[in-house]
């Protein structure tokens, strides 16, 4: 009787450090999930101009593509109506454009082939170029402001607690820096 008594004491320290262990997990990821948390709510747009178009990085790590940057802009409206203005402008850019090179490459190519090119043709495909280049930078602007609008809304950092996690192996370290 002795011998099952000593045994039903092991059982219960051991029930009782696993409890210990769920709670100490709880308590680790309940933390984890906090700091992930106020790091993903302030998320900074930044846009980067480039020849032809824009791009969009996330916190200056991750690129977007302007229907991610669409997405989380939503959240801001006067942001987001201002970004789908941006948007309508590089469309009709983009469609200018082409459609002007098009109406540029045809006579081109017909004149390349030994005929007679209609230049009338040429003219106007350069005239929709111009015009497409004066909708691409007004799409620019458009996305500047979308993107100031939805950074001016974030919460600004006024912690100066900096957590960081480093994982390795089989275990891992909280750094906590003020």
């Amino acid at each position: 009787m002795i011998s099952v008594f000593k045994d039903q004491s092991r059982a219960v320290s051991s029930g009782f450090s696993i409890f210990v262990q769920m709670k100490t997990f709880k308590i680790t990821t309940f933390l984890f999930c906090l700091i992930i948390g106020q790091q993903a709510i302030a998320q900074k747009l930044t846009l980067y101009k480039t020849f032809g178009s824009v791009i969009f990085m996330l916190n200056d790590s991750v690129e977007l593509s302007m229907k991610q940057a669409g997405t989380l802009i939503y959240r801001n409206q006067p942001a987001y109506e201002e970004f789908k203005k941006a948007r309508s402008r590089a469309t009709i850019s983009s469609v200018m454009g082409f459609t002007g090179a098009a109406m540029v490459a045809i006579p081109l190519v017909t004149a390349a082939f030994g005929e007679q090119a209609d230049w009338g043709l040429a003219g106007g495909g350069a005239a929709l170029i111009v015009g497409s280049v004066f909708f691409n930078r007004w799409f620019k602007a458009r996305a500047v402001y979308a993107v100031d609008l939805y950074n001016e809304s974030l919460p600004q950092k006024t912690s100066r607690i900096k957590p960081e996690f480093y994982f390795y192996g089989t275990g891992g370290r909280l750094v906590i820096k003020f």
